[in-house]
């Protein structure tokens, strides 16, 4: 017998994805685009009680995902990285893709229902399992007219959400934003910044707060700001450079080397890719350096604090490719010999602090090159 939370990759990342719904902050930005038919007070308001509709339905397929149709694949049977694992992750966002295409397709009406024509609907629905989640959707305050056992007629869908008519008006407008502005990943996060600019405008995600809005702590933002801003004043190059698992941003020597996919310097991201005991941790931003030489900065590491030299002081037991791996870097420091797998990411990949962004930067510009 499965035990869904343990056994199977949905669950695991059904929990990643209410980890990464966005944590609203204390003060952010409203557009009056936002403000026809409520002040800003109630629009954050209404927010919040989405925002917590996100956290809560992430959960619960965490625990039950066989409720709401979910593919159960088994983490014994299939290997991180395969297409089982893959499409397990993608499979929690159904219930918020189903609904951003109900939002998108539909009318709202003065009586705040919203009317979907059916035929607009099937036509660009791609959601499997749409029953299951009309079903549980229910669950959670959302009135469905129109369906025959939680499938389509040949009739409307009509939607409403009589505990809060408001609410469903701003969840539906949110849509209509991610629509506008190619924003999909941020109504699936629900992401506090599709508020702040007009319903057609998007003036952000693309610096340094692409991760920084991802993280779980102030330092963690503190820092992705702080680095960001030291290595742009110093003319390095950024784009972002995310991960199936994670938001993130690569920095490289010159435009040129960005713009062919040339290796990158350093590269920030929200998280690693160990989801299974990631999402647990307080602090999951991840700096990684592209260091080639470590010898070339042994001198330089022993007047480094502490926590620079803890960095060196972990050997990697690598990968399958160890044997005839020409990605690691092997040095010896303080007398002992270390080697550190490159295959997947730079060798050096660790949380970051704060005071120590000035010898992250020398430590690349001496051991950049072999």
């Amino acid at each position: 017998m499965i035990n869904t939370i343990t056994d199977c990759w949905v669950s695991v990342w059904a929990r990643l994805r209410q980890d990464e719904v966005i944590q609203i902050p204390q003060e952010y930005a409203v557009n009056t685009d936002f403000t026809a038919h409520a002040d800003i007070s109630e629009i954050k308001s209404l927010f919040v009680q989405i925002n917590t509709l996100y956290i809560n339905i992430y959960g619960d397929i965490a625990e039950q995902p066989e409720k709401y149709g979910m593919p159960m694949h088994p983490k014994d049977k299939h290997r991180i990285f395969s297409q089982q694992w893959r499409d397990s992750g993608q499979a929690p966002y159904r219930p918020f893709i189903l609904l951003y295409n109900l939002f998108i397709c539909g009318n709202m009406s003065e009586n705040n229902v919203i009317r979907v024509p059916a035929a607009t609907f099937k036509s660009m629905n791609t959601v499997r399992q749409i029953h299951f989640l009309f079903g549980k959707l229910t669950e959670y305050g959302f009135v469905f007219e129109g369906l025959r056992n939680n499938k389509f007629s040949d009739g409307d869908i009509m939607i409403s959400y009589p505990n809060n008519a408001a609410l469903l008006s701003l969840f539906k407008t949110l849509a209509e934003k991610a629509r506008n502005t190619d924003r999909l990943d941020d109504f699936l996060n629900c992401h506090f910044r599709l508020l702040q600019d007009s319903m057609n405008t998007a003036n952000y995600g693309n610096g340094a707060d692409d991760v920084a809005d991802r993280v779980h702590t102030e330092a963690e933002k503190e820092f992705v700001y702080k680095m960001d801003e030291a290595l742009i004043s110093k003319g390095i190059f950024r784009k972002p450079y995310g991960g199936f698992e994670c938001r993130g941003l690569a920095y490289y020597d010159t435009q040129k080397a960005m713009e062919t996919k040339k290796p990158y310097l350093y590269r920030m991201v929200s998280r690693t890719p160990d989801i299974e005991h990631n999402i647990y941790e307080g602090e999951k931003l991840q700096l990684m350096l592209r260091v080639r030489n470590v010898e070339k900065c042994i001198e330089y590491i022993k007047t480094c604090p502490d926590s620079i030299q803890e960095i060196f002081t972990h050997d990697d037991s690598g990968c399958a490719h160890r044997a005839n791996c020409n990605m690691g870097v092997a040095y010896t420091f303080n007398g002992v010999s270390y080697w550190k797998c490159g295959c997947c990411a730079p060798p050096l990949r660790f949380k970051p602090k704060i005071s120590d962004i000035p010898h992250y930067i020398k430590l690349v510009e001496l051991g950049e090159k072999k």
